[in-house]
């Protein structure tokens, strides 16, 4: 029996990982990736000036958790 499972053929394909098939939310293309972490990074921005006006405004106490 085990010579049979030897000589059979592999049906399933590797998986080459990413999102399941049926996944609608799956990266499809790269076509707006840079304009989102352009957004982001801006965003970004807008909070680190943000934490540090008001880091002043406080006196100089610089926090995560403002």
């Amino acid at each position: 029996m085990r010579e049979l499972a030897k000589n059979r053929p592999i049906l399933r394909r590797k998986n080459r990982g990413g999102a399941p098939k049926s996944n609608r939310n799956a990266l499809k293309t790269g076509r707006h990736v840079a304009q989102l972490r352009a957004l982001r990074a801006k965003a970004h921005l807008i909070e680190l000036h943000a934490r540090k006006a008001i880091a002043l405004a406080l006196g100089g106490i610089v926090s995560r958790e403002i």
